[in-house]
């Protein structure tokens, strides 16, 4: 009999695994991220976000691509926030300003824009 309790135990342990759900995880950066360029766009508040440093990044003509498709840079700085995920945003609002304007402003937009 005790020869079968290891046995026994191996059974049941694999019978707990097998009906055991999985878990699903969920990227909630990537969620948040999404649900707020929603939330911007429907406020008309549309801006790319970037990674900056100490000091903020200002590329020649820039403040045109702004005027002409009413569009911002917002740039984080050197402490970026945990709960954003700065290609899944700006992957929205390329979206949006693809559906908008075509695919034409991508040639004139600020090439370290991440996630489009």
């Amino acid at each position: 009999m005790k020869k079968f309790v290891p046995i026994l135990m191996f059974f049941c342990l694999v019978a707990v695994q097998l009906n055991a759900n999985p878990k699903v995880l969920v990227d909630s950066a990537k969620v948040y991220s999404i649900k707020l360029a929603n939330a911007d766009l429907k406020r008309g508040s549309i801006k790319f976000l970037l990674r900056g440093g100490i000091v903020s990044t200002y590329v020649k003509g820039q403040e045109i691509f702004e005027k002409k498709y009413g569009i911002a840079y917002a740039e984080f700085g050197c402490v970026m926030p945990v709960n954003i995920s700065i290609n899944d945003y700006n992957k929205v609002v390329a979206s949006f300003m693809d559906r908008k304007y075509g695919k034409d402003w991508r040639k004139e937009v600020r090439n370290d824009i991440q996630g489009i």
